[in-house]
């Protein structure tokens, strides 16, 4: 038994923008702030800024979808040569996947909605659910920076364990292909 079609695209869309995020994100903290220029110079980090926060409001909507068809389309289940051991490996990781992803984007927005600046969702300017706190501001970007590198962690063992089933044989990653 594979996943349906929905839950393979859903799971291909959302991997693609989180790992296109988790480069942008990467990146774009490293790019110099306007006031770190020279005179004349136009800083283009607030462009990034802003696609990787609309990118994460898209993904936060997609993972709320797929959650809600996977709560109402189960999963195939593991084949009897995975050992329970694994399985219960595979159902925690999985579990803290769902967990960071929707974590992720309600600590970046918390971040945002305490910083000085407006957050827009591909330039549609969201309400202001709270005043700029600077500590607050502080607090979620801690968080959502923690976050990131746990996540990227948990990413990696997904895709070992994928590679890993998918040399055994077990097929295991055949149940996420279009085939």
């Amino acid at each position: 038994m594979k996943y349906d079609r929905i839950q393979i695209i859903l799971h291909w869309l959302i991997a693609l923008i989180i790992l296109t995020m988790i480069g942008l994100g990467l990146f774009m903290v490293e790019l110099p702030k306007q006031s770190e220029l020279p005179v004349g110079e136009e800083s283009v980090r607030a462009f990034y800024f802003l696609l990787h926060k609309s990118l994460g409001i898209t993904a936060a909507m997609l993972i709320l979808i797929r959650i809600v068809w996977r709560i109402t389309h189960k999963a195939p289940v593991l084949p009897a040569s995975v050992s329970k051991w694994q399985q219960k490996a595979a159902g925690a990781i999985h579990g803290l996947l769902y967990l960071v992803m929707l974590s992720m984007p309600l600590s970046g927005y918390l971040q945002s909605m305490y910083s000085k600046y407006h957050t827009k969702f591909w330039g549609v300017e969201l309400p202001r659910l709270a005043e700029a706190d600077t500590a607050m501001r502080e607090v979620f970007s801690q968080v959502h920076e923690c976050l990131a590198f746990a996540f990227i962690t948990l990413i990696l063992i997904h895709i070992a364990a994928a590679i890993k089933h998918r040399i055994e044989g077990t097929g295991i990653s055949d149940r996420m292909s279009l085939k």
